[in-house]
This record gives structure tokens, sequence and C-alpha cells, in this order.
């Protein structure tokens, strides 16, 4: 959920100038050019160029409660295997993650570049090896629900079928893989004729059908899309009869995906206009008119 931002405050690039400054791992090469690259709901984004490389360091907000051991996991198992950027440094103290810079990329853009690298690229991260907590929608959900701030007081209508879907799909069978929880074009990076995945904040053990259900989400699929992405995502992990599952656990999983959302923007006071974008999503879904 990343906006393009075309420049950025002058003391903020000092800032991060700075910073850069005070990370052991320029001690030998200190930043010779700074810029922003985006800005997140959660995360700021630099290009950092040096005279060894180019890089991209992530800033992470203070009150952040995730994992950051658990995503620079994921992330490397991902870039072990050619699918992300290789992470270089994670600095706790600092609250960020330096990785290396992909040049010439672009947000990836469904019609244009095809839906058959992008099928390869999931199906490759679903089958990478990475220990987590597996995730469990009926408590995260009501993990959400606790941290809203006090005043804001969801539909309760909503609610009860959004958590009803999520017990629905939690005790659906499953089909728990390593799901990046988080595809929009944003993290979806398309530099010299490959995808790149970014951004791996959320990743962590889950539901198949919740990644296929975000892809649907963001790129907003047909129903026929859905059909043929669950059918070819099925054979690339050489599970023909996953399709079967899939089909049945997707309508839930959009549900559970968008409440995340819609929750997830509720806590953020200045965000209160991509909750209702989500919410609203979420009634059509329930309403069966999405």
């Amino acid at each position: 959920m990343a906006q393009s931002l075309s420049a950025a405050a002058g003391s903020e690039i000092e800032h991060v100038t700075r910073l850069c400054r005070r990370l052991e791992f320029f001690v030998s090469h200190p930043p010779l050019k700074v810029r922003a690259l985006s800005h997140g709901e959660s995360n700021q984004s630099y290009y950092v160029a040096t005279q060894q490389g180019e890089y991209v360091l992530r800033c992470y907000p203070e009150y952040s409660a995730v994992c950051r051991q658990q995503e620079l996991r994921c992330q490397h198992a991902a870039a072990a295997k050619g699918l992300a950027p290789a992470p270089l440094c994670l600095n706790n103290h600092y609250q960020v993650l330096l990785s290396e810079y992909i040049s010439d990329g672009c947000a990836f853009d469904l019609p244009q570049q095809g839906e058959q690298q992008l099928l390869h690229t999931l199906a490759a991260f679903h089958q990478l090896k990475v220990q987590t907590p597996p995730l469990d929608c009926e408590q995260y959900l009501k993990q959400l629900v606790t941290t809203l701030p006090a005043g804001v007081s969801p539909d309760a209508v909503l609610l009860d079928a959004l958590q009803r879907a999520a017990a629905t799909l939690q005790h659906a069978e499953a089909d728990m893989v390593l799901c990046h929880l988080d595809l929009h074009a944003e993290n979806l990076l398309f530099a010299n004729n490959k995808l790149w995945l970014l951004d791996f904040e959320y990743s962590q053990l889950a539901d198949s059908s919740l990644d296929l259900a975000g892809l649907s989400l963001h790129f907003q699929l047909t129903p026929a899309q859905e059909q043929m992405f669950i059918g070819k995502y099925a054979k690339l992990r050489r599970k023909i009869e996953l399709a079967q599952s899939l089909n049945y656990k997707l309508p839930l999983a959009k549900q559970v995906y968008c409440g995340f959302c819609w929750l997830w923007y509720l806590v953020i006071p200045a965000y209160q206009q991509q909750a209702q974008h989500w919410q609203s999503r979420l009634q059509q879904l329930v309403d069966g008119s999405l």
C-alpha cells in the first residue's frame, strides 16, 4: 500500500543521510546520494548510492510490533531463490532494513506483463521452507479489534459476518505455505524481464488462498480470471487436486483479506478513507455483489 513520492523535504533527506552515516554498513563508503522512493502507510523507503553500490533503506515506525527477524528470514529465503532483492543489514536500534537496489524497475502491471510470471513467482515463494508461527485468521481478527482506538467501533453486523468467514476458512482443509500476504502492485517489482517480490513485513505461514485472494482483490480479477489463476497455480504446485479446495476457499479468503485491511486501516486515524474502501468491498462480498 505504497504511494509514489516525487520529492521529499530537504530536512527529511538530511535526516536519512545522517542516519546512514551512523550505520556501520556505510562506514567505509558513506552515502553520496539519497532520495525518497515511496512512502507507505507504515514504512518509508529511500534510495542510497555510495561509491560501492546502490541500496534501498526501509525505515520502520517506532510503534511497529512486527517481528523484523521473521521478515528478514523470509526475505533471505526468497532472495536465495532469486525471488527478492538480497537483504544486507537489519538494525533494530535505528529501525531500518537495508537491501540491494534493483535498477530500472516498475510496479507490476498485470495486463502488460501477464499472469504467467506472477504465478510462477508465487508458486516458487509458496514452496520456500521458513519456520514462522502459522496465521490463525480468527485470532488475528480478534487481535485487530482489540487494537482499535477508543471510540472506533466497526459495524457489528459486518464484523460478525467477517468472523464467520474466518472461522469457516480456519476449519477448512488447509494448504499452509509461506504466504506474502501483501501482494499489491507496489510490492511486485518488474525489472529486466523478471518479477521481484518486495516487503515481507506480513509474510508467514498461512493458507495459500489468502495470497490468491490478495491478488484477486488488488488486481480486480474477474471470476473467469480467478478460475484461470487457480488452475494454473495448482499445476505449478503440481497439486491438481488443490484447485477444487481453492475454489471453495477463495470467496472466504477474499472476505478475510478485506477484513484484515479494513480493521488494520481503522487502527490508523489518518487512513479512514482506506478503511472505508475495504469496508465497502467486504460488504459487497458478503452481499454477493462483488
